[in-house]
């Protein structure tokens, strides 16, 4: 499964790491490319908020997230890379959006372009994109 991320949002990352996480408790390769917004998840300290008028609620839903059973997003990534999963990052994103490639929050990051996850995205059976 390859998966494209480009949200930052709660709300998205909550669904498509939720998948990432099935396909890979599944036995499914899971590979992540993160890229726009998405690479600030990578960041030491990353929160997820919403985006819009309910960003001010931001700490309520995260709260209610949690409450309910849902890890936070760093969380679900470490799981991932425990689970097998490769993560790709951005590497024009990384730098447009001022993270640090070498300060990640993770470790055996793939920092690339999108040529290099294409030959990823081609080999892999499910392909989602967000």
């Amino acid at each position: 499964m390859a998966i494209v991320v480009s949200t930052d949002g709660l709300e998205g990352l909550l669904s498509l790491l939720g998948f990432a996480l099935a396909a890979a408790l599944g036995g499914a390769e899971v590979a992540l490319y993160l890229q726009g917004p998405a690479v600030r998840v990578l960041a030491p300290g990353f929160r997820a908020r919403l985006h819009g008028l309910g960003r001010p609620f931001s700490r309520l839903a995260r709260a209610g997230l949690e409450k309910a059973g849902h890890a936070a997003p760093a969380e679900k990534l470490w799981q991932l890379q425990a689970l097998g999963a490769t993560l790709y990052a951005c590497g024009p994103s990384l730098q447009h959006f001022r993270v640090a490639a070498d300060r990640l929050a993770f470790d055996d990051v793939i920092v690339c372009e999108y040529l290099s996850f294409m030959e990823v995205m081609r080999q892999a059976d499910v392909q989602l994109y967000a």
